[in-house]
């Protein structure tokens, strides 16, 4: 089996917003696992934390700079549901050839 693909490189950090200061979230990834926003003239990348309800941030500043990780992490993201997908189609396979060879031998 295939081991599943690394995350890039990307340094997370809690997310604080400033009190009155709006965020504007304008793309989310396929299962809401990244946003893509925008606050105070800056861009960023958001992820839910561990903790419920609080959120962790990546790549805040440039247009340019966040966009370039934002394609980074969708990649990975897109490859990670891949391999997922791949590991349960394979489990799926085995308990189907588990169940032949029991009807065989019986």
């Amino acid at each position: 089996m295939s081991q599943p693909p690394e995350p890039p490189p990307v340094l997370w950090e809690p997310y604080q917003r400033p009190p009155r200061d709006r965020i504007r979230i304008t793309e989310t990834s396929c299962c809401g696992a990244y946003e893509w926003a925008a606050q105070g003239g800056h861009f960023l990348i958001l992820r839910p934390a561990q903790e419920l309800g609080r959120y962790e941030e990546t790549a805040r500043g440039l247009y340019r700079r966040a966009r370039e990780v934002w394609a980074e992490l969708l990649i990975f993201h897109n490859l990670q549901h891949r391999h997922e997908e791949a590991v349960r189609a394979a489990a799926r396979r085995e308990r189907r050839l588990r169940g032949r060879r029991g009807e065989e031998a019986a």
